[in-house]
């Protein structure tokens, strides 16, 4: 006979299983939409030329908003990026009530606002969607045994979560290593059984739809054209090595120093924006609004700002841009998604994040460069290292962010720089008084009242 807790990890195995292939498919639809936006949307704006199309497109935009209020007014957990809530539910602290009515509204919402150009990213929404897939089969399988439902429901929530990250990164690693990082902060055995059976069966799930081709197309065909010398750096055989690899741990460390400061502003400057809007008393349509009319001169202008931001990675890493045109683009990025952020629109953050690192590895490459430090070969390596480095400074879980990459990238050689310079990022951002983003905001929306149009006995 097998012991309840044996049959407790033989249950989550299968059932973390069938949590993954319905995640997997959610979250492949939810990406091939994005991507599909992605394609259109530079083309539809290349259109708004005259004054007539400026003002059919203000108009749309207007009804977008009025959509995107009314559906998080329909269920307020359908705002922000999903992570703080999960994180209150396994904390006890909220409840998903309805896990299929959040599930609908806030994917369409989530496709309608990050399509109309909101710079909000998608792994975020992709984890408290497998969340809630996770709470709704426990609610079905579990429906007359409210002690297994609180139990094993957490498991599948916090393994469908993982399965979210796993699918829309294709990185089934980083789906596991999250769920115990960030979501539980421990381990049990329950607890891994459940999130790599998600995790793995949402990433094969997505893989059969889009094939090997990861959320950053060009990131796995772009060489890292790296001096074997550095190849799987070792500091505890630094005495022994020529000066080479000491400068580049040196340039480093200085990277993940500057993603440090930076994203420990970052995270105040989101904090400040969530704020802003609340005590400016922009609530309802005129909250999406503002962001969404912004949108049409970006997307006139400025069009890569707009979105998740993949797709800039992408240019990134097959064109040289110049040092100018890099600034301006991390300025407008770090605005427009303060902005966007602020209003709690539906979507997340891990991809702007990992987007803003990129472009502040970018330009530490090329100023490198310029200063002879390294040669141009360098550029791509500086900016996976700055995704890296700038995600473990704003989420504060380097473990995580060291795995993705490394799944994005496929280069396991590179494991100890990346968490070398994660590292230096989330001790300098801590320093600076940065804090967990996700905790942050979910201690924020515990303390302060709710605006008048969302519900106030939920999360948001």
């Amino acid at each position: 006979m097998l012991s309840t807790r044996r049959l407790l990890r033989v249950r989550l195995f299968f059932e973390g299983a069938v949590v993954g292939i319905f995640t997997g498919a959610i979250v492949a639809a939810l990406r091939f939409l994005l991507d599909e936006a992605d394609i259109y949307r530079p083309i539809i704006f290349s259109y708004v030329d005259s004054l007539g199309r400026i003002f059919l497109a203000v108009g749309v935009m207007i009804l977008v908003a009025a959509i995107l209020s009314r559906a998080v007014a329909f269920d307020a957990q359908v705002a922000g990026s999903g992570v703080p809530q999960i994180k209150g539910i396994l904390q006890g602290r909220a409840q998903m009530i309805k896990p299929f009515r959040l599930l609908m509204v806030k994917f369409f919402a989530t496709v309608l606002g990050i399509g109309a150009g909101l710079s909000l990213g998608r792994a975020g929404i992709s984890v408290q969607l497998g969340a809630a897939v996770g709470n709704f089969f426990s609610k079905i399988i579990y429906a007359e045994n409210k002690h297994h439902e609180a139990v094993e429901g957490n498991f599948l929530l916090t393994a469908g979560a993982g399965a979210g990250l796993a699918a829309i990164f294709s990185a089934p690693l980083a789906g596991v290593i999250f769920c115990i990082e960030d979501l539980r902060k421990k381990f049990s055995q329950e607890i891994l059984i459940a999130a790599v059976t998600a995790s793995v069966s949402a990433s094969f799930v997505v893989k059969i739809v889009f094939g090997v081709r990861p959320v950053f197309e060009t990131i796995t065909a772009t060489p890292l054209n790296v001096p074997s010398v550095m190849t799987g750096l070792d500091f505890e055989m630094v005495a022994s090595m020529s000066a080479t690899p000491l400068k580049f741990a040196a340039l480093f460390i200085l990277l993940g120093i500057i993603c440090g400061i930076v994203g420990a502003f970052f995270f105040k400057a989101l904090i400040f924006a969530l704020d802003a809007y609340d005590r400016l008393k922009i609530f309802g349509v005129k909250r999406f609004a503002l962001p969404l009319l912004l949108a049409i001169p970006i997307g006139i202008k400025l069009p890569q700002i707009l979105g998740c931001g993949n797709v800039l990675v992408d240019e990134m890493l097959i064109t040289r841009h110049a040092l100018s045109l890099l600034i301006i683009l991390l300025a407008g990025k770090i605005f427009y998604t303060l902005i966007c952020f602020g209003t709690n629109a539906p979507g997340g953050l891990f991809l702007p994040v990992l987007v803003i690192g990129a472009l502040i590895g970018n330009i530490f490459a090329q100023v490198g460069n310029a200063l002879h430090f390294f040669t141009a070969d360098w550029t791509t390596l500086f900016i996976i290292f700055g995704m890296a480095a700038f995600f473990a400074a704003v989420v504060k879980a380097p473990v995580t962010g060291s795995i993705l990459i490394l799944e994005l990238t496929g280069q396991f050689e590179h494991l100890v720089g990346l968490i070398v310079v994660s590292g230096a990022a989330f001790l300098i951002s801590d320093l600076c008084g940065g804090e967990p983003i996700f905790s942050a905001l979910l201690e924020r929306s515990q303390n302060k009242k709710s605006p008048p149009n969302w519900r106030a006995d939920k999360i948001y």
